[in-house]
């Protein structure tokens, strides 16, 4: 049994909600002809994987081939965007109201995920994820963790497991495929993850090194390349997608 954090009040300082028809650029920029992670993820990232409409954020993963820019062959394209140089914040609560794709798509990799706006070398400033999901027919949850460095020991990650799955009570198969609220509390000493306000996960302070500099929202949808690859059944044809409804970002009063 988790023991819940003091109770605050939390006050909006940011919300995105994804009206009209185009990512507000003032806010989010979009990863463009770029990969991503060691060893390179299975998908390229291009903006065509990104769109809004009906009041949502749409990631879009297709299974095509595409040529990077080193010349390389990805077999799929994807989206990612992030709020890098737009927004950023220090502490508070971070809400995203998400509809994930079905376990069937096999090494789909959706997250939502906060990382530092200073740039310091991964991970000596902490990699918040929300969460995150990988597509396999035999485990339906979501995980959240925290990856986290001594400082200067840029690459030595010392929470290389994720922190906890989490899948709801009696669910049902691809329960994550309806919305729900994916949330982190960041405090000074804790960290505190969420799903429809059901605490899962504490991070503590000491000996954990917690995040000190303010951190930009990231969502994306890449394709695993090590630990559930796609199959050859795996639905990609025509697009499987990872649908944000709105972000909420909060401080605490």
């Amino acid at each position: 049994m988790l023991t819940p954090p003091p109770p605050v009040n939390w006050k909006m300082s940011w919300e995105e909600n994804f009206d009209g028809t185009s990512l507000n650029a003032s806010r989010w920029k979009v990863k463009s002809n770029q990969s991503h992670c060691c060893p390179t993820e299975l998908s390229l990232y291009v903006p065509s994987a990104v769109t809004v409409s009906n009041g949502m954020l749409h990631i879009t993963t297709k299974e095509e081939q595409i040529l990077g820019p080193k010349g390389q062959v990805f077999n799929f394209t994807s989206g990612w965007v992030d709020s890098q140089d737009r927004f950023s914040q220090k502490y508070g609560r971070f809400d995203a109201n998400c509809s994930l794709p079905s376990t069937d798509a096999t090494g789909i990799w959706p997250a939502f995920w906060l990382m530092p706006q200073n740039g310091t070398c991964w991970p000596t400033g902490g990699e918040i994820d929300i969460f995150e999901m990988n597509g396999d027919p035999i485990q339906d949850w979501i995980w959240g963790s925290y990856h986290w460095a001594k400082p200067t020991a840029c690459g030595k990650d010392l929470e290389p497991i994720p922190g906890a799955p989490y899948r709801p009570k009696n669910s049902k198969k691809d329960w994550q495929t309806e919305f729900h609220v994916y949330t982190v509390e960041w405090r000074e000493n804790r960290l505190d993850f969420y799903v429809d306000n059901n605490l899962y996960l504490t991070r503590i302070e000491d000996p954990i090194i917690l995040p000190t500099d303010p951190m930009f929202i990231i969502f994306d949808q890449a394709v695993d390349p090590w630990l559930f690859r796609p199959g050859k059944n795996a639905p990609y044809g025509d697009g499987v997608t990872m649908k944000v409804d709105w972000v909420k970002v909060y401080t605490a009063e």
